[in-house]
């Protein structure tokens, strides 16, 4: 969390993820995508309707930025397929 703090300002956006397990298994992984695209692109709002909705999203609108998102907790493959 400290070395997220000192470098995060280096990126065009960024965002920390913390206990991916739990919180996709209370909220889902579109939820969790939700976060990531708002916090990186300083949006207010935005729905993710389907997981693969959510990874088309992050991959076309975050590929060309400098970004920092940082997963902690990740304890499947598919959630970080998900999510990164």
């Amino acid at each position: 969390s400290y070395v997220y703090s000192e470098i995060s300002s280096n990126f065009d956006g960024s965002c920390f993820v913390e206990n991916i397990r739990d919180e996709s298994s209370k909220y889902g992984l579109q939820k969790l995508q939700e976060k990531i695209l708002l916090k990186v692109l300083k949006q207010k709002e935005m729905e993710v309707h389907r997981v693969e909705e959510g990874r088309c999203m992050i991959r076309d609108r975050l590929c060309h930025r400098k970004v920092l998102i940082v997963l902690d907790d990740v304890d499947h493959f598919d959630q970080l397929k998900a999510l990164a």
